[in-house]
C-alpha cells in the first residue's frame, strides 16, 4: 500500500495473475482517504460480479465527500466532471 504525501490518499493495487504465464488476468486499483469522517474513493476494476458470475467489465468508481446540493447544483457539478475531468483520464493499460 502506498500513500501520496500531503494529500492523505492511500493506494492499494490488487492483481490476479495466471499461475503458468504470470500474466495479469484481473486487477483493482484503489485510491482512498478519510475526509472529515467521510471516505473519498476512486477505484478502477477490471471485472464485475453479476448474477454470481465474474465477467470482464472494466469500469471506474468515484465517490467523494460532498455537501448536500439541490438537483440543479448537482447536475451542473456532474456535467463539469464529465466534460472537464473525464476526458483527461488516460486509459489504464496492463
Amino acid at each position: 500500500m502506498q500513500e501520496r504525501a500531503g494529500e492523505g490518499w492511500k493506494c492499494l493495487n490488487v492483481a490476479v495473475r495466471d499461475k503458468e504465464s504470470g500474466a495479469v488476468i484481473e486487477y483493482k486499483i484503489h485510491f482512498y482517504r478519510k475526509t472529515n469522517g467521510w471516505d473519498d474513493e476512486v477505484r478502477y476494476d477490471s471485472h464485475q460480479i453479476k448474477r454470481g458470475r465474474k465477467t470482464l467489465a472494466p469500469h471506474l468508481h468515484l465517490k467523494v465527500a460532498s455537501a448536500f446540493k439541490n438537483s440543479n447544483e448537482a447536475a451542473e457539478e456532474l456535467k463539469m466532471i464529465i466534460e472537464t475531468i473525464l476526458p483527461r483520464i488516460e486509459e489504464i493499460t496492463g
